[in-house]
């Protein structure tokens, strides 16, 4: 039976730096000061070529379309002029809000220009994005630290990041380019995408994809260098309902703590609760 990943959390990334970055300089970006904003033709518009970005989700275009023409354009677009046609200009951040304005039929769209380094600021603000896909952070992540000659020690100290994160991240490109986009629509999380990568036997690391695109892949298995699909599939059976709830209950706590890695923050937070109910059990039997 087809497991589904769970819904990929917040990346570290975002948590820490999503309030933070419009509120501080970043030195990387030059002298990259916002502008007045102006009144431009949608047609006078046109993405960046080389943006990390492969996926965008039709519905949610469509969702903020439908919020443009309920509410307007409540934040501008960031532009550069196009290198090639001076009348022109290319997107450094907020497409989507450029194909929903496309979308609901608008002519023109508030922009403001950016003159400082727009490749950096294009790759930060995509960092930034909540539903960025694992191959697309881990991609701009490598076009940021190409584009500033970084170390990877270098983009930790820039990005307030852990190195060991941006080390596991960029590993996952080692993985072929169309599996990693059937992995991002399929929902295949990051840290699955990482164990994978480290996999060095062709046949076994072929396996653990094809598996990985079914949905019938745990961390706990990737995690055992030799574990089979059978094994995989023994350790998924369920808790045998035999004997009480305080009888099964050990063996419960054994499979979640197989699953420790693969937690949501939700779990845990469902866990905690857990361990609060117990408790004031225990102390209602004095």
């Amino acid at each position: 039976m087809k497991r589904p990943f769970k819904e990929r959390p917040q990346s570290i990334f975002s948590r820490n730096h999503a309030e933070t970055m419009a509120k501080i300089d970043a030195p990387f970006l030059g002298e990259g000061k916002f502008k007045h904003s102006f009144e431009v033709q949608i047609g006078e518009v046109a993405p960046d070529p080389d943006q990390p970005r492969r996926h965008i989700d039709p519905s949610q275009i469509s969702e903020l379309a439908s919020s443009l023409k309920a509410y307007g354009q409540l934040q501008p677009i960031l532009v550069r002029e196009d290198p090639s046609d001076r009348t022109h200009w290319i997107i450094v951040a907020g497409e989507r809000r450029w194909r929903a304005a496309q979308e609901a039929g608008w002519t023109s769209i508030l922009a403001i220009p950016h003159t400082g380094d727009a490749r950096s600021a294009a790759l930060v603000e995509n960092l930034l994005r909540v539903d960025l896909q694992p191959a697309e952070e881990a991609q701009a992540l490598a076009n940021l630290i190409e584009h500033n000659g970084w170390t990877q020690r270098q983009a930790a100290t820039e990005m307030g990041m852990d190195q060991a994160r941006i080390s596991r991240c960029l590993q996952i490109l080692s993985l072929p380019a169309e599996f990693l986009d059937d992995a991002g629509r399929a929902g295949v999380p990051m840290n699955v995408l990482v164990g994978i990568a480290r996999e060095k036997a062709p046949d076994r690391r072929k396996n653990l994809m094809d598996r990985a695109l079914s949905g019938d892949l745990t961390v706990a298995a990737l995690n055992t260098p030799h574990s089979t699909h059978a094994d995989d599939q023994k350790a998924k059976k369920p808790v045998s309902s035999k004997g009480s709830p305080v009888e099964r209950f050990p063996k419960l706590v054994d499979q979640i703590r197989k699953e420790t890695a693969n937690l949501s923050e939700a779990d845990c937070g469902t866990l905690k609760q857990v361990i609060s109910d117990l408790q004031a059990i225990l102390r209602s039997r004095g």
